[in-house]
């Protein structure tokens, strides 16, 4: 009987033993998610701090790695920034995916090289025309992929049409004035207030893309206007 207690009495002790250990380790865990999902807050509210034309719906990610940890060293390996509402020039509501490489944090911050994607689509490329030329009626902007060009149908009933076709020069995209026809007849662009023959930046905006980035390559889709960037390595202002 005695040898049966000691036995129960050893058994009861390892038990709490587990269940005190078990209970320690879980509130590691959920101690190091808290942290790192604050953590993640915090890079996410810096990045967008440092670049408020990415919108309040951007979002940031740090790969594989643990943003805790990454803090913690000052060296974040790789950053994910995503965004549905971003202004690039008189572009609003354009779709963003950026990788920063080799995010470098301190008195000066820095990145060791940018990849990104950007995506107008054709609601965003008719508020553009609106706000260039404000006293001509977008009834409506397509795409045409295969000519590389984007179609506007402007004026009262959207009786004329005008051409875009995106350029890239000097690592840089414009959407160049390919044609404009009223009734079907060929005007000059300066009728709509395009002098200069193409949707221009916006006064105060710069005219150069940030981190250094350069265009690479645009491409005409059918649900708007796609342009790859890339850039290397540069200051990283405001992180």
């Amino acid at each position: 009987m005695k040898q049966l207690l000691t036995k129960s009495r050893a058994v009861m002790r390892r038990h709490l033993v587990l269940t005190v250990t078990a209970s320690v380790l879980l509130a590691a865990v959920l101690a190091t998610g808290v942290a790192e999902f604050a953590a993640r807050g915090v890079i996410r509210d810096r990045v967008a701090a440092a670049a408020p034309a990415l919108g309040d719906g951007v979002a940031v990610g740090v790969g594989d790695g643990w943003a805790l940890w990454d803090l913690a060293r000052g060296n974040i390996p790789r950053l994910d920034v995503s965004t549905e509402d971003a202004r690039v020039g008189r572009l609003t509501d354009v779709r963003v995916q950026a990788r920063l490489d080799d995010v470098r944090l301190g008195e000066r911050a820095t990145v060791g090289g940018t990849h990104a994607r950007v995506t107008a689509s054709t609601r965003s490329i008719a508020a553009a025309i609106r706000e260039a030329a404000p006293s001509v009626p977008v009834a409506a902007v397509t795409t045409d992929p295969e000519r590389g060009t984007v179609l506007a149908a402007v004026g009262p009933g959207g009786v004329g049409q005008l051409t875009l076709r995106p350029v890239l020069a000097d690592g840089k995209v414009t959407l160049a004035v390919d044609g404009l026809t009223l009734f079907g007849r060929s005007v000059p662009a300066d009728r709509l207030g395009l002098a200069d023959g193409a949707l221009g930046s916006r006064a105060g905006v710069p005219k150069d893309y940030p981190l250094g980035l350069e265009a690479t390559s645009v491409r005409v889709q059918a649900d708007g206007v796609q342009i790859a960037l890339t850039g290397g390595p540069s200051p990283l202002p405001g992180v």
